[in-house]
C-alpha cells in the first residue's frame, strides 16, 4: 500500500512538471505573438494625404518588407517551437498571421511594381 502512495505521488510530480513546462511554453509562446502583433502594427503607416487616403514612399515600403519579413519569420519560429499551444492554435493567431501574410505580399508586389 505504500508502494502505490509513493508511487502515486512520484506519478503526480512528473505530471505537474510536465503541466508546469505547458503553461511556461504557453506563457512564452504568447510573449512572443504579443512581438510580432505589436511589429504588425507599428508597419509604415504612410502619410495622409488631402483625399484621406496614406501615401507610402519607397522608404516606408522598403521599411515594411522589412518589417513584415522579421514578423513572418517570427511566427515561423513560434510555430517550429510553440505549435502545440493554445496560444499559437488561437483564432488570433490565425488571423494574425493572414496580417503579416497578406501585408508582406502587398508590401513586396508594390516594391516589385515601382522598381523600389
Amino acid at each position: 500500500m505504500i508502494k502505490l502512495c509513493v508511487a502515486g505521488m512520484v506519478a503526480m510530480a512528473m505530471c505537474g512538471s510536465v503541466w508546469a513546462a505547458s503553461n511556461e511554453d504557453e506563457a512564452a509562446a504568447l510573449a512572443r505573438l504579443t512581438e510580432v502583433q505589436k511589429m504588425y502594427e507599428k508597419r509604415p503607416q504612410g502619410t495622409l494625404n488631402e483625399s484621406g487616403t496614406h501615401t507610402l514612399s519607397k522608404q516606408d515600403i522598403n521599411d515594411c518588407v522589412v518589417q513584415m519579413t522579421e514578423a513572418k519569420n517570427n511566427l515561423d519560429a513560434v510555430k517550429q517551437q510553440y505549435a502545440s499551444t493554445q496560444a499559437y492554435q488561437s483564432m488570433q493567431t490565425r488571423m494574425l498571421t493572414g496580417q503579416v501574410r497578406g501585408r508582406l505580399a502587398s508590401c513586396k508586389q508594390t516594391k516589385d511594381t515601382l522598381g523600389y
